[in-house]
């Protein structure tokens, strides 16, 4: 019994090898290069590509590159908006940390501006609120900074796409079979 049991135990484990170590003959080498380079070049290719990276290296210019230069003061006011609510943010964060920190540095005699206008738990509250404000004000301007590329990539796209009078969809009725039904056609 056990000598069976050994001797299924070795031709399985030498099955599971062979289905393991065995190699895909049916696979096709690939004869399309533009797969081989990697998704970066492929994204950087083209019209849309080079105002992808126009925009990523100068917002705006991607959209000038595209001919539409009315979408560069938008740009700009969505990185200057951004700016703006990281400097509030930021100034505002600091006036309370300054205050809590002279609140926790003399316990007996605090000199800060909010003396018998907010306690302890007060400031460290509002300074954790300014400071979450902060950090998504980064995360606004990472995404506005953003969106100015894609924005010039999807546009270059667009302007490249065919919109000849041979694209159409028609719908039409379709009762050869005495049922009614609905028949879509496609012309390319």
């Amino acid at each position: 019994m056990s000598r069976t049991y050994l001797l299924v135990s070795i031709l399985a484990l030498k099955a599971t090898a062979l289905c393991i170590a065995q190699t895909d003959t049916l696979a096709i080498p690939s004869k399309d290069k533009e797969l081989d380079k990697g998704i970066i070049p492929i994204l950087f290719s083209g019209r849309p590509g080079k105002a992808l990276g126009l925009s990523l290296l100068l917002p705006g210019a991607g959209q000038v590159y595209n001919r539409s230069a009315w979408k560069v003061p938008i740009v700009y006011a969505g990185l200057g908006t951004m700016a703006y609510f990281i400097y509030f943010n930021s100034t505002e964060f600091k006036r309370y940390d300054r205050a809590l920190r002279e609140r926790v540095d003399h316990p007996a005699d605090p000199q800060d501006e909010f003396v018998g206008i907010l306690s302890d738990a007060g400031i460290n509250s509002y300074r954790k609120y300014y400071d979450k404000n902060l950090q998504l004000s980064y995360i606004g301007l990472a995404f506005v900074y953003l969106l100015n590329g894609v924005e010039a990539f999807v546009d270059a796209h667009l302007k490249e796409f065919d919109i000849s009078t041979d694209l159409s969809l028609q719908i039409q009725e379709s009762g050869d079979s005495g049922t009614p039904a609905l028949l879509l056609s496609f012309r390319f």
